[in-house]
């Protein structure tokens, strides 16, 4: 099965894995800036994306549909999938909490960076 740009779904994953990889530098940004090292805030990026998805695959299926779907690497993930799973957030959605975890590691950085380096 041959999948075009005009399937439904497929533009708008396109588009979107140029978003997440912009917002994915950003949130990296904003961690580098906090700890003004760039081993440190490699560290805690990956930590950040894949360990709590780690841990959640530990706890009861229903904890896991709760939680599941907030967490960084699960909410950016949806806004380049074609066809989502059904318990996680929508595209736009889950895009927008990543989102949201990038911009408190920029207001952190940010706020980190005044204080040290004023």
């Amino acid at each position: 099965m041959r999948t075009t740009l005009a399937d439904p779904g497929v533009l708008r994953a396109v588009t979107g894995a140029g978003l997440y990889l912009t917002v994915l530098g950003l949130l990296g940004f904003g961690l580098g800036t906090a700890f003004r090292s760039s081993a440190g805030a490699v560290a805690v990026l990956f930590g950040m994306l894949f360990v709590p998805t780690l841990l959640t695959a530990l706890l009861p299926s229903s904890w896991q549909d709760t939680l599941g779907p907030y967490l960084p690497m699960n909410a950016g993930d949806t806004i380049y999938t074609v066809r989502p799973e059904a318990h996680m957030l929508g595209p736009w959605a889950g895009f927008g909490v990543f989102c949201l975890y990038a911009a408190a590691a920029l207001a952190a950085g940010f706020v980190l960076i005044g204080r040290r380096d004023a």
